[in-house]
């Protein structure tokens, strides 16, 4: 399992846009003394896969050891959820 996989459905928003012609649009613009200067404006669909994968990349270190303890419990049917303790780290992430 891969965490910092990209989700289907934002790779679905860049195909479609790349499919529509809209994944970026180059054009070029006068510049300094007539040279022209190429420039390129990216999709909003790419613009937002760009800023998850930012914020995935900034999560830190993956804990193998602890994962594979999560998935040992999960296979073995052991692996309980406490909610008053997930309801208090959200609670305590927002505050």
């Amino acid at each position: 399992m891969n965490i910092r996989k990209i989700s289907p459905y934002m790779m679905d928003a860049v195909q479609n846009s790349k499919a529509s012609g809209q994944s970026g649009t180059e054009e070029k613009s006068a510049g300094v003394n007539g040279v022209s200067t190429d420039q390129v404006r990216l999709s909003k669909d790419y613009q937002d896969l760009a800023q998850a994968q930012k914020a995935i990349g900034g999560s830190g270190e993956i804990r193998n050891d602890k994962v594979q303890e999560i998935k040992s419990q999960l296979e073995s049917g052991s692996y309980q959820v406490k909610p008053d303790e997930v309801a208090q780290k959200m609670i305590d992430e927002v505050i």
